[in-house]
């Protein structure tokens, strides 16, 4: 079967990427039906840099219109609510940092939408991330995207493999410039469109205002030292993420970071940089893309590493531990490892291996 008999879903966000990689499947002659999801009630973010907002919506619309192509507009307001926003809120609560970037992927993209472009008869579900898919042995493996700056593979860790052969990342082997330049190839009217920035859910970026709207967080709470002295009051956990200086509200003749947050006891421990030291990470719901025989053997060393997105990878190993729980263990020490944050593996040839929710 040639791509001139099939049919692909494209997940449209109304940006630039996602529009782009419509363009390019209906150019390579696939049936393209674009499918653009209604996550979250947006009335009020004309103007807002994240994705999925009313106007984008509106932009996906007519760029599916110029590109000539079916498109539909699927309410999925209620699963992203359950599966993102609550897991977000939860997340503060227990003093975790969360990626709802992550959960939205992982649960609203390659599992609800996953599952309708399978109903809707389609041999693909293709999306703007930059990401590589390749062969390797017969089986598909991920890649950093050709644009590092770009590469969106962190944000894909928790892709499941049985799911690999039925997704398409047309983007993984363009730089940005090139995608924007196939934008006015194509004359998409988003060409120039800005980048989505902010949590898509919180238009103004204002996460702590976000979440003062939902009941269940304590609003007050000790600020101590790492040998238990009172240092001061904290105004609620959700406030504080592990790494930060500023806000903390202490007097005191030297910079002091947020080292540990206690949802147990409502507390905030604070303490020096050298405090923020960790060469030590556990990891659940660890999603291994690799090969299996590291399962087996419980060990895989010389693995590249990243605790946070933007971080440049640090050498280490994971022990498997079983029930999708690891230990990871680096060869240096990194700054701020956060609950709630991935723990992303690595080979030396960039191919993603999977990775874990750092608790």
């Amino acid at each position: 079967m040639t791509s001139k008999n099939k049919k692909v879903v494209v997940a449209m966000s109304g940006g630039v990427d996602s529009s782009v990689a419509a363009g390019m499947l209906k150019e390579e002659g696939y049936e393209v039906i674009g499918i653009t999801l209604q996550l979250y009630n947006s009335k009020q973010e004309i103007k807002s840099k994240t994705c999925c907002s009313g106007i984008d919506i509106y932009d996906a619309k007519e760029v599916a219109r110029k590109l000539d192509i079916a498109h539909y507009v699927l309410n999925y307001q209620e699963n992203f609510k359950k599966t993102v926003i609550n897991n977000f809120i939860a997340s503060y609560k227990n003093g975790e940092t969360p990626i709802p970037c992550v959960q939205c992927n992982q649960h609203i993209k390659f599992e609800d939408l996953l599952l309708t472009a399978k109903g809707l008869g389609a041999e693909f579900l293709a999306t703007g991330h930059y990401i590589r898919k390749k062969k390797i042995n017969n089986f598909n493996g991920l890649f950093k995207a050709k644009d590092e700056s770009k590469d969106q593979s962190y944000f894909l860790f928790q892709v499941k493999e049985k799911d690999l052969s039925f997704l398409k990342f047309p983007l993984g082997d363009l730089l940005k410039e090139e995608t924007r330049s196939l934008a006015k190839k194509f004359a998409i009217p988003v060409a120039d469109k800005p980048e989505s920035q902010d949590i898509c859910f919180i238009p103004d970026g204002n996460y702590r205002k976000f979440l003062s709207k939902y009941k269940g967080f304590k609003k007050t709470g000790n600020i101590l030292d790492t040998k238990n002295n009172l240092l001061g009051k904290h105004d609620g956990i959700e406030n504080y993420t592990i790494g930060q200086r500023k806000h903390i509200n202490v007097s005191i003749n030297k910079p002091l970071y947020v080292i540990k947050i206690i949802k147990e006891t409502n507390n905030i421990i604070v303490g020096e940089k050298e405090d923020l030291k960790s060469s030590v990470i556990h990891i659940d719901q660890l999603n291994w893309l690799g090969d299996k025989i590291y399962i087996k053997n419980k060990y895989c060393d010389n693995l590249n590493i990243k605790v946070r997105a933007r971080q440049k990878t640090i050498k280490g190993k994971l022990e498997f531990l079983g029930n999708n729980h690891g230990k990871v263990l680096l060869d240096e020490h990194t700054y701020a490892v956060s609950k709630g944050q991935g723990c992303v593996f690595y080979n030396n040839e960039d191919q993603l291996l999977g990775g874990g929710w750092i608790k």
